[in-house]
């Protein structure tokens, strides 16, 4: 089939994934998918006999499915989105890269746009996405642990209150600047082998507070026209095909926040010093990866060695701030 190399924006969760890539989606020359949840998958029949399914009391993903629906039908209804998932029934010898060809095909030659962040899980995923696109560019979204950490709470609990009782679980409750900090240092070791000139880090503050700076900049370096009417049309997320909640059978498909208020606003930015950031990663002047276990051990050896661990760990994440040009 017939397509440009694909974009694919690298972030943990809750890092303006969905924000970022509806904007750069609304230029002209790009296209932006919701969140796929396909190219770590092998096949479609794969994809559908996947565990999260059933866990999430979905037919498949939401954003598949509503990717599906517009290609084939130009609507996301429970009607299209129950036949899309008809469709992937009857095509489950498909490979994932078969069908996200499939579904880049129809916008020939704008350039295609997909943002899951399960694909930063692991590097294994990322050298996947490099071995099916070597001209892929690859856009590492930024955002501080600090807003990154709040926002992950946010959504946690979201999550346990609606479906995931797991997300309530202390190691997930006190780790959220470990979940950001594992999926940046995935990213940086997948960027060592990607060409430079293929892969850009910005930060999402910098393009949420100054838009008409970072956006020509973004687009001159994906090689597509930077003009105000370009940035203009960027400007207005909320005319993606997907920024509505979706039908019940295929809810969200991207970050619920988002998806609820789609208009662009323009943030102010915050800055955090290394104070401040070292002050928001402790409690009581101590680190609280693991005081979950500490407030329950007795044994004073076992206590020595979590402490160290969670001191470790601390200036791993800070030093991860510093290196991404943060605090």
């Amino acid at each position: 089939m017939v397509m440009v190399e694909p974009i694919f924006l690298l972030s943990p969760p809750r890092s303006f994934s969905s924000v970022v890539s509806s904007i750069l989606g609304q230029h002209p020359e790009l296209y932006c998918f919701p969140e796929l949840h396909l190219l770590y998958r092998d096949d479609i029949g794969h994809l559908l006999s996947n565990k999260s399914n059933i866990k999430y009391a979905r037919f498949a993903p939401s954003g598949l499915l509503r990717a599906i629906a517009q290609v084939h039908e130009g609507k996301q209804d429970s009607a299209a989105c129950s036949r899309a998932w008809m469709w992937l029934v009857n095509n489950q010898s498909m490979t994932s890269k078969e069908l996200f060809e499939y579904l880049c095909q129809p916008f020939y030659p704008k350039a295609c746009i997909e943002k899951s962040p399960p694909n930063t899980k692991t590097i294994d995923r990322m050298v996947r996405l490099f071995k099916f696109y070597p001209n892929a560019r690859f856009i590492h979204l930024t955002r501080s642990v600090v807003g990154a950490s709040k926002s992950l709470k946010e959504f946690f609990e979201f999550r346990r209150t609606v479906h995931s009782p797991a997300a309530g679980h202390p190691m997930v409750k006190e780790n959220y600047a470990l979940m950001w900090y594992a999926m940046h240092r995935n990213i940086l070791k997948f960027r060592s082998i990607v060409p430079p000139s293929n892969f850009l880090t910005v930060s999402g503050e910098a393009i949420l507070s100054d838009p008409r700076v970072v956006l020509p900049q973004i687009c001159r370096w994906l090689g597509v026209s930077s003009d105000s009417s370009c940035i203009d049309a960027m400007l207005k997320p909320e005319e993606s095909p997907y920024a509505f909640y979706g039908p019940r059978m295929a809810p969200c498909g991207n970050d619920p926040k988002f998806i609820t208020n789609p208009e662009f606003r323009q943030m102010k930015r915050k800055k955090y010093s290394r104070e401040v950031v070292r002050e928001f990663l402790a409690s009581n002047g101590k680190p609280a990866f693991t005081s979950y276990y500490l407030n329950k051990l007795e044994d004073q050896d076992a206590i020595a060695r979590l402490k160290s661990w969670d001191f470790s760990m601390l200036e791993l994440v800070m030093d991860m701030e510093a290196q991404l040009g943060y605090a």
